[in-house]
């Protein structure tokens, strides 16, 4: 018995040393990083900033938080019919607002209190997510394809109650290769399995100006389109509707913020 006790406590302290904290932050050791030893990074947004980047849902009485609400109420709608869990935002041509509307969306269904939301950064030729937020991330996405990074390594909390966060960390030249590889498809299948009770809505890149989300589309449920009012041309909104069309586009939001 006095073995098997000390054997125990042997193995209780390994485990506490494989992790240690200094000043809030994790420590990495020899030991391979896994979900259980890895504490989320943490991160505050700024008011102001996110104010001066339209991030509006989290405040109760701006006059645009309605409009997010009921864009979240139809995209729970949606997804719920079809027991769905993710959702790809994107739309024909950069600077049409996806960015700004997959954030928002997000941080929407999170204060829903019957939801607990992850945002991620699919958008690797062009991220903006993090910027958005007004935090930098230190590792993301493209560190988790490439090998250098465990999921877990790459999440944050924005301080903001059921909702975290897969950024992007930097620009990528070969994204649409890595958005249609098989690790892209494994993180989107690792993230659906892990975390089955989230909704997870992904940024993507414009499904025209770029190749790169055709290749990711199959591993999602859903899309939405965003299309900017005055911006985007008839043209492309129809060819952007045909393509999306093939991978459950659910609606258009129009975008008509200046």
């Amino acid at each position: 018995m006095e073995q098997i006790e000390r054997a125990l406590q042997k193995s209780r302290e390994q485990r506490r040393a494989a992790v240690r904290s200094h000043n809030g932050a994790a420590v990495r050791t020899s030991e391979a990083p896994t979900a259980s030893n890895i504490q989320t990074r943490c991160v505050t947004l700024t008011p102001a900033l996110l104010d001066a980047h339209r991030i509006v849902t989290a405040k109760v009485s701006h006059p645009v938080t309605d409009v997010y609400r009921s864009l979240r109420a139809q995209v729970l709608q949606a997804l719920s019919a079809r027991r769905q869990t993710t959702i790809g935002i994107t739309s024909a041509n950069h600077g049409e607002g996806k960015t700004l509307t997959a954030v928002n969306l997000a941080i929407a269904m999170a204060l829903d209190v019957n939801h607990n939301v992850l945002l991620v950064d699919a958008d690797l030729r062009n991220p903006g997510v993090a910027d958005c937020l007004g935090f930098e991330p230190t590792l993301g996405v493209s560190d988790y394809l490439t090998g250098n990074a465990a999921i877990a390594e790459c999440l944050i909390h924005p301080r903001i109650e059921r909702l975290t966060v897969l950024p992007a960390r930097n620009r990528i030249g070969n994204s649409a290769e890595l958005l249609a590889s098989p690790q892209m498809v494994r993180l989107a299948n690792e993230l659906k399995e892990r975390y089955a009770d989230r909704l997870i809505v992904y940024d993507l890149p414009p499904i025209l100006t770029v190749g790169d989300a055709i290749g990711f589309l199959p591993t999602i449920d859903a899309t939405l389109l965003v299309v900017r009012d005055g911006a985007t041309r008839v043209a492309d909104l129809n060819r952007a509707i045909e393509l999306l069309g093939h991978y459950n586009l659910i609606g258009t939001v129009l975008n008509a913020t200046p």
